[in-house]
């Protein structure tokens, strides 16, 4: 009995972090939305990864960590699959309403719950099943395209597909994330995004590089302020939370992420995204579902 107190202790003060994580994700989604849109995606991300990998950097030098961890291939590929998702959500922020790019991006639970699936070898559960209808549906009656049009929202299905790719990416890079957590330092894990993400754009930065106002600068340090804090957050939360739990509490992102549509760019939810939004909100609570007993074993 003693032992189920700890653990919801210990899970309260995960969930927490989560919660916190999701706020501040939303605050850096806020800062990209409002920087000019004559500088490049992968600029941004590069910016971002630079400020990530210096901080994270620090925190390792003076807790004399090894930076390089153990399982490099899985942390490579950790750094690909964020890198990849950051650059997709980027773009899903820049050229559709935030509201609705955040309910997309926030299909990655029940893409974690399919993917766990088939890793595992596992049947798929009827959850699953029940979660994917809700969510698949949800997400149609927000993109409605004849309800977007009276809103005088367009969007393109290129913005649409990147979006996903996004969702999907996380989705892997979460359950990546859950796994090399048992084995990496916390901070280790962080480190390989950026530096990663710093190779792998570099080149495409320096050979496009359009140099930044100084109206744009204090929201590209709030996107690496934000995303940092979030990103810390969001591992330390999944250090010892099963992922897709985790992932249900960090939908709060949505809540924020239409707050701020309508109080910094005066987005309208109107009752189709509310509806939408409910139904992609009950599969990612179905498609996680887990009771505390399974959680112990």
């Amino acid at each position: 009995m003693q032992t189920i107190k700890i653990i919801q202790k210990n899970n309260s003060f995960n969930k927490l972090n989560l919660i916190f994580a999701s706020f501040f994700f939303s605050i850096m989604t806020l800062c990209v939305k409002k920087i000019d849109n004559r500088i490049p995606i992968y600029e941004l991300v590069l910016f971002r990864s630079i400020f990530s990998l210096l901080i994270t950097s620090l925190i390792i030098k003076k807790r004399n960590i090894n930076p390089w961890g153990f399982n490099k291939s899985l942390l490579l590929l950790r750094g690909l699959l964020g890198t990849l998702a950051l650059v997709c959500i980027f773009f899903s922020i820049r050229n559709m309403p935030l509201n609705i790019s955040t309910v997309i991006q926030y299909t990655y639970p029940i893409f974690i719950s399919i993917f766990a699936c088939f890793l595992t070898n596992e049947k798929i559960h009827k959850n699953v099943i029940i979660s994917l209808i809700l969510g698949w549906l949800g997400i149609l009656i927000i993109l409605n395209q004849k309800d977007l049009s009276n809103l005088n929202y367009e969007l393109n299905n290129l913005a649409i597909l990147i979006a996903f790719i996004g969702a999907i990416s996380t989705a892997m890079a979460y359950i990546l994330v859950k796994r090399l957590s048992k084995t990496e330092e916390i901070f280790v894990i962080i480190n390989y995004f950026p530096f990663v993400s710093i190779v792998v754009l570099s080149p495409i930065v320096f050979l496009n590089w359009i140099t930044p106002n100084i109206i744009d600068l204090p929201w590209i340090l709030g996107i690496g302020i934000f995303t940092q804090a979030g990103q810390t957050f969001l591992t330390i939360g999944l250090k010892n939370l099963p992922a897709s739990q985790a992932a249900s509490i960090n939908y709060l992102q949505v809540l924020f992420g239409s707050l701020w549509g309508i109080l910094f760019f005066s987005e309208i939810v109107n009752i189709n995204f509310l509806i939408g939004a409910l139904f992609v909100l009950l599969g990612t609570i179905i498609s996680t579902s887990k009771n505390l007993k399974k959680n112990l074993l």
